[in-house]
């Protein structure tokens, strides 16, 4: 009798074991990818602290590494719409400060900057031109990831000669490399977001 007794009991702990096992193996559930449908883009003067805001509407973007980003390589010469404008002063240096929302229900505006801040290593913010009459750094205050590198969600632009430079920006998730890159195919990852514009040297 006791040795039945002693037979159930250690297969019910067994049991209890192996589901309690099951349970702590299942994986988390994957963040839900943010969608992101207005970047705001706010430019300041930094002699005089005069600002201009400009709002770009964003077509969503798919993490799709399988593609090896080649829809973003076609889509480079085929922009729709016209270009943004952003006027500059030659000879000066300006503070360019990005931010992505999701306002996919008009009634609820909601700032994912905040998830790409808190998401710093699977993110850069990358900025595309190839006119030498402006140059771009990370500015005070921008977010730096675990690497120490900075994801340009803020920079400083230093402008010399008058010039119209066509400029086409991209939110990259998960990066290859977020460092001495010329051209948004050196990065490698996915593109979250992308806006362009003109800047107006002038």
């Amino acid at each position: 009798m006791l040795k039945n007794i002693f037979t159930k009991t250690f297969v019910f702990a067994i049991i209890l074991f192996v589901v309690s096992c099951d349970k702590d193996d299942s994986p988390d559930p994957e963040n839900e990818e943010e969608a992101i449908t207005k970047a705001v883009l706010v430019v300041t003067n930094t002699s005089d602290n005069s600002s201009e805001t400009y709002n770009f509407e964003v077509e969503g973007h798919h993490h799709d590494h399988d593609d090896d980003h080649a829809d973003d390589d076609d889509d480079d010469d085929d922009h729709e719409g016209e270009h943004m404008e952003v006027e500059l002063e030659s000879n000066s240096t300006y503070l360019f400060e990005i931010t992505f929302f999701n306002e996919s229900d008009p009634s609820n505006s909601i700032d994912v900057t905040k998830e790409i801040i808190e998401e710093a290593d699977e993110h850069v913010f990358f900025y595309e031109l190839t006119d030498s009459s402006i140059t771009i750094e990370s500015a005070a205050g921008d977010t730096i990831d675990s690497s120490g590198d900075p994801i340009h969600l803020k920079t400083e632009w230093t402008t010399t000669s008058a010039a119209i430079v066509d400029i086409v920006a991209y939110l990259i998730h998960e990066p290859i490399t977020k460092t001495g890159v010329s051209t948004r195919t050196d990065l490698g990852g996915s593109t979250d977001a992308e806006i362009e514009f003109e800047a107006h040297v002038e």
